[in-house]
């Protein structure tokens, strides 16, 4: 394999920059371009329990949109930014790391569809439910949910989840490289829930139930990795 001098390693690092800014680019127009499909997506929770969404200003529908269409390029194009970030730093890495990260980016992807699929078809509309029973909005008060707030919180919460389901996969990572071992993390378990319920705390509404539904998967996921640990002898000769 050649090896690229410092100035070969820049001028390749520019081009895959400039890929990853086009790539960029073109996922805010293909987000722009379907903005009105996408975004009954994210207004679905708020709709289906008849609840209409209003605007409180002249350009807020035009504000909504390019942001929408913004973060939508920017997430659109994770795999382009993915795809240039490992092309850069594999010629570097040994056959373990570049097959560890290729299982990694595999779970991870498998992670993130997960907690789409759970957050959009339970999580979110049982909050949405539960925030505008009775309980919390009196009798004689109107509903005018903000549109631009409403898609948003969705995307937000989604996004967050995202984050939240590659936990299991970093702590894999950390157990495949014998940075923590097995013994640790059940030695500390008391701990790590206490963790998870305050992650939990910070993605979802100020309730119980809500942080329940968001602690109890990742509970479950923590307890998986470190039977995926036990199984393959991960995690095994960290002192």
């Amino acid at each position: 394999m050649t090896e690229l001098s410092l100035i070969g390693h820049i001028a390749e690092l520019r081009r895959r920059l400039l890929l990853s800014f086009l790539s960029v680019a073109l996922g805010m127009g293909i987000v722009y371009a379907l903005y009105d499909h996408l975004v009954t997506f994210f207004m679905a929770p708020f709709l289906g329990n008849g609840h209409p969404l209003v605007i409180h200003s002249l350009l807020e529908g035009f504000i909504t949109r390019f942001k929408f269409s913004v973060i939508g390029g920017i997430i659109v194009s994770l795999p382009v930014h993915l795809f240039h970030l490992v092309r850069f730093v594999f010629p570097g890495l040994s056959s373990k790391e570049r097959q560890l990260i290729g299982w990694a980016l595999a779970g991870s992807l498998g992670l993130a569809l997960l907690s789409i699929w759970f957050g959009y078809h339970y999580f979110i509309p049982f909050v949405v439910r539960s925030l505008l029973t009775s309980e919390f909005v009196p009798s004689g008060v109107s509903l005018m949910l903000n549109y631009e707030q409403s898609v948003f919180y969705v995307l937000n919460f989604l996004l967050w989840g995202i984050l939240t389901f590659q936990l299991p996969v970093l702590l894999e990572i950390l157990l495949v490289l014998n940075i923590v071992s097995r013994r640790a993390l059940i030695r500390h378990t008391r701990l790590v829930v206490v963790a998870i319920m305050i992650i939990a705390a910070i993605v979802t509404p100020p309730d119980v139930i809500s942080q329940l539904m968001i602690a109890a998967p990742l509970l479950l996921l923590y307890g998986i990795t470190i039977l995926i640990a036990t199984i393959f002898g991960f995690g095994d000769s960290h002192v």
